[in-house]
């Protein structure tokens, strides 16, 4: 059995080489899972043999949760990638004897502001682009992010157009939750949203832009994007710290792509997990 934090973390939705998935109906529906699945609701424990579950919001975006594991008295708390301050469901924390958590970022020299802050910067780049008669293309890096993004952009009034995966997803979880209808991109004006990697005709003349928390490294200008958007997709470094700590977990695993740097914040009760690395002989 495998379980699934965030529609963010199963490619193509199907179990092959994970055995039975566990995850919450709507990140079950996001990711196109096949029959046979596990669906759990938030805050609903249920066991394994004698392993008592039960699943608590990370916060990460739509169905996401973290897993909470009582092992006959010694408990584990799987979170994935969190974000402490996402509405309607932040991430929850438990009191546990270890922690797993992902960080994306962490790097001190890394800020990410709010939300809603992210949203407006967004929807006046759009519109800006619009009222130029060019069509503004939102590159984002998974569906389950474009979901949210474009969720944002109808609550705002502007039109949004999206690639097909968007869209069927979209249109799986429409039974489950509220997520706006996006047309096909087509001749009428609309922002267009796509994932980093799908490939669309467009015969107007466009700007992109990078919608991510790699928006915090990437380049604008030639061979980059025209704008770049740093959604706070996941916790902040201070954020992440702050939630590890109400855990007041012994054992602390981090992994992502700045589990080095939140590791060493943490001191030895934290391990890095991840793939081997190679060993530097010098300096």
């Amino acid at each position: 059995m495998c379980f699934v934090s965030s529609a963010s973390d199963v490619a193509g939705g199907k179990s092959a080489g994970h055995g039975q998935l566990i995850a919450t109906p709507l990140t079950l529906a996001l990711v196109g899972a096949d029959a046979g699945q596990l669906g759990v609701p938030i805050h609903r424990p249920f066991t394994l043999g004698t392993t008592r579950l039960e699943l608590i919001p990370s916060g990460r975006g739509l169905g996401a949760a973290a897993l909470f594991v009582d092992l006959k008295g010694r408990t584990v708390l799987y979170a994935g990638a969190i974000r402490t301050v996402h509405k309607p469901e932040a991430a929850e924390v438990r009191a546990c004897d270890a922690v797993v958590v992902e960080a994306p970022i962490g790097e001190p020299k890394q800020k990410l502001g709010k939300v809603g802050d992210a949203a407006d910067a967004v929807v006046t780049w759009s519109r800006a682009q619009l009222a130029a008669k060019r069509t503004p293309v939102l590159v984002v890096d998974t569906v389950f992010d474009a979901l949210e993004v474009a969720t944002a952009l109808v609550a705002d009034g502007l039109t949004v157009a999206a690639s097909k995966p968007i869209r069927d997803a979209a249109a799986r979880v429409a039974p489950l939750t509220t997520v706006p209808a996006m047309r096909a991109p087509g001749r009428e004006p609309s922002v267009v949203v796509r994932v980093d990697g799908d490939r669309l005709k467009l015969d107007a003349k466009v700007a992109t832009a990078l919608v991510s928390i790699r928006a915090l490294d990437a380049l604008t200008g030639p061979g980059g994007f025209d704008a770049t958007f740093a959604w706070p997709f996941v916790a902040t470094r201070r954020q992440l710290l702050e939630w590890i700590e109400s855990s007041r977990a012994k054992d602390i695993f981090i992994t992502g792509a700045c589990a080095d740097s939140i590791a060493d914040a943490l001191g030895e009760r934290a391990r890095v997990l991840g793939p081997p690395r190679q060993m530097a002989l010098f300096g």
